[in-house]
């Protein structure tokens, strides 16, 4: 497969099942996907050869089951594509390069100032060009680019309202930003959607087809995955827990943006996030105090996620430490028994699995599942 400027492959509804079959169980015989599908397995054949002539997928060695020729099996092909992931965040700019599995090739923060988005747009340009003639990526094609951006739609267009610290890059088309910057096919949505794109991509055999990622960030958000599809809603804002508080109740919901202001004032002197993240101590008295106000939000939260989408398991994510994590799941509330002694069904409450900020790495993801799986 060769892909240049804004080609894109353009696989059938069938191929990209196969795809998908193939992400989800490989190393899998061939002649095995037949069960994943209502497919012939002479049009499997057909697929199968077709998308490996595209370098999508190859072949392992087979494995003799019995009798007969065995089966090959079937691997994705990553070492033939790459895809970019972006992350815009209130303190910084990451940019990372993955194969079609999602792991990650390449990374690098951005010197240009968050808030500047001409800077940052220009520095991507020249990083891809370099990245292009790297030993990781010169002899792969790209599929495209994806972008996390903090905050929320205000159009179809892609265009967001962004934290106060990166203002600029409100009511800009990212995708079509993106497209004309770097030639590529171009993707976006908030971060907490790319989040749990992540967290359902990662983990492909965990039984978590239902799940929801609560991203605490400068601001506080939420992603969903349905049935193994992102949520994204009618209007792109699906996972806005931040709407659920208005007026005085808005500052007490556990954003990390809100965190850092109490532990300033509680004379713990920090410059960010990426300070907070560096220096968390969970004694600091100020944690205990925030964790207190934050928990009738967190705990709306919870409620709301689980009594609307019903997951198998809620994922505490974002920017937040390790520890911190922990500590906010420590503070959610348990359901009770009824008045017959029964208690429904609780979705369980989990640290990422992603160390560090996953909205990258969902990014980085976004332009293989649009245009291959």
């Amino acid at each position: 497969m060769t892909l240049t400027h804004m080609d894109r492959p353009v696989l059938s509804r069938s191929e990209r099942k196969i795809m998908g079959i193939v992400r989800a169980h490989e190393p899998i015989a061939r002649s095995e996907i037949t069960e994943f599908t209502t497919l012939s397995q002479q049009s499997v054949h057909r697929l199968v050869e077709g998308l490996t002539e595209q370098n999508l997928l190859c072949s392992k060695k087979a494995v003799i089951k019995g009798r007969g020729k065995p089966s090959p099996l079937v691997v994705l092909n990553n070492q033939a594509t790459y895809s970019l992931g972006v992350s815009v965040r209130s303190d910084n700019i990451q940019l990372i390069a993955v194969d079609l599995s999602g792991v990650e090739l390449l990374r690098t923060e951005l010197l240009a100032a968050p808030n500047d988005p001409d800077g940052a747009l220009d520095e991507l340009r020249r990083i891809r060009a370099e990245w292009t003639t790297s030993a990781e990526l010169q002899n792969r094609a790209a599929i495209g680019v994806g972008v996390a951006m903090q905050g929320y739609r205000i159009s179809k267009m892609n265009r967001f309202t962004v934290p106060v610290p990166i203002k600029n890059w409100s009511g800009m088309p990212i995708d079509d930003t993106f497209r004309d910057t770097l030639g590529l096919a171009a993707f976006t949505e908030n971060n907490a959607t790319c989040a749990v794109i992540a967290e359902h991509h990662r983990a492909r055999n965990d039984g978590y087809q239902n799940l929801a990622y609560l991203s605490f960030n400068f601001g506080y958000g939420g992603g969903i995955v349905n049935e193994g599809h992102a949520l994204i809603g009618g209007f792109g804002n699906a996972g806005e827990l931040g709407t659920l508080l208005a007026g005085d109740t808005f500052s007490s919901r556990p954003a990390l943006g809100e965190l850092v202001k109490r532990l300033n004032a509680s004379g713990v002197a920090l410059s960010g996030i990426p300070d907070l993240q560096q220096k968390f101590d969970p004694n600091w008295p100020a944690v205990g105090e925030w964790l207190q106000e934050v928990s009738p939000a967190l705990n709306l939260s919870i409620r709301a996620i689980r009594s609307i989408v019903d997951p198998q398991a809620i994922f505490f994510g974002g920017e937040a430490p390790a520890a911190l994590r922990e500590m906010l799941i420590g503070i959610c509330e348990h359901p009770t028994a009824n008045r017959y002694g029964e208690v429904l069904p609780f979705p369980m409450l989990l640290p990422s699995r992603i160390y560090g900020d996953a909205a990258i790495h969902g990014a980085a993801i976004l332009p293989a599942r649009n245009l291959i799986f």
